[in-house]
């Protein structure tokens, strides 16, 4: 499924009314619907809370505070497998870049014993 995002250029100058071409992405890199994003706690919250600059110091009361978001959220499950796959910054069902990537980790599989 493909969804028109934006148009390419804003009020082109130098393209007649209604010529623009729109970018077109897939709605989810899984090939299933983001609708749930619409249903999220965050939803109109600013975005800048949820993209700390760092992971560690300074940065923890506000990823403190987006978590705290993220807790109350009817979708957040949704919103962590998302994450999961597509592995964005940010945070995202409730869990940091970093926090993902070790979910991740441990999703994979042990590599067999190797034979002697």
């Amino acid at each position: 499924m493909l969804s028109q995002i934006l148009p390419l250029w804003l009020d082109d100058p130098d393209e007649p009314p209604g010529t623009q071409q729109g970018l077109v992405v897939p709605v989810d890199p899984r090939g299933g619907s983001t609708t749930w994003m619409a249903s999220g706690a965050c939803h109109g919250s600013d975005p800048e809370l949820f993209f700390p600059i760092s992971a560690v110091g300074r940065a923890v009361p506000q990823i403190n505070a987006a978590k705290a978001v993220c807790g109350r959220c009817s979708v957040s499950t949704d919103c962590l497998a998302y994450a999961l796959l597509t592995m964005p910054d940010g945070i995202w069902g409730g869990t940091t870049r970093e926090e993902r990537v070790a979910i991740r980790l441990q999703m994979v599989p042990a590599p067999a014993p190797a034979e002697a």
